[in-house]
């Protein structure tokens, strides 16, 4: 993912910045042919701010709103604090990621998954990001994977496993493992 501007405001990111570049990278990946007829519905409510809603069809015609849609495919949670922690540390590979490194395999997982996961990632400095994640309108049932943002960077961009992580002890999964195990497209 590209460096953000670590002083770029949270409307900034959420309503410009990220469906640009979102955009650019389905583009630029040769997958717009596989992501004919498909429509994601995205929702990313940030406690203490604006919620950011996101229609994207065809993976190429993007609606970008600074409010909540009702009946997201996807909804993605955070506090307004976490996320300027993101972006002053340059670490929004995960919360950036589903959107900019969508495909047919990833779109079928998300319309298909119905409960919510919870990313626990922990900074060098100790500190915790916590996201949540509610797929289909459904809290259950849920799972939580906790790891650092380092190993959720390398995740991001391919350089590792969610499999390989978890069985060297790098991340811990807690709570549904079968649903755990059905999230793994969106990751890989």
């Amino acid at each position: 993912m590209q460096n953000i501007p670590t002083d770029i405001s949270i409307k900034d990111l959420l309503c410009d910045l990220s469906p640009r570049l979102a955009k650019e990278v389905i583009a630029a990946s040769g997958k717009l042919p596989e992501l004919e007829g498909t429509e994601l519905t995205l929702v990313i409510a940030v406690e203490g701010e604006n919620s950011y809603s996101y229609i994207v069809k065809d993976g190429k015609d993007f609606t970008v709103k600074a409010e909540a849609i009702d009946n997201p495919m996807v909804k993605i949670a955070l506090s307004k604090s976490d996320l300027e922690k993101m972006i002053a540390t340059n670490n929004l590979d995960m919360l950036l990621g589903i959107q900019q490194d969508l495909n047919k395999t990833k779109f079928n997982a998300l319309k298909s998954l119905k409960g919510s996961f919870n990313a626990e990632l922990k900074n060098t400095d100790g500190s915790v990001y916590l996201i949540k994640t509610i797929c289909n309108g459904s809290d259950s049932p849920n799972c939580t994977f906790k790891m650092t943002t380092e190993d959720s960077t390398k995740i991001t961009k391919k350089e590792a496993h969610p499999v390989n992580l978890f069985m060297s002890g790098a991340m811990q999964i807690e709570g549904d493992m079968a649903f755990a195990m059905a999230t793994q497209p969106i990751f890989t």
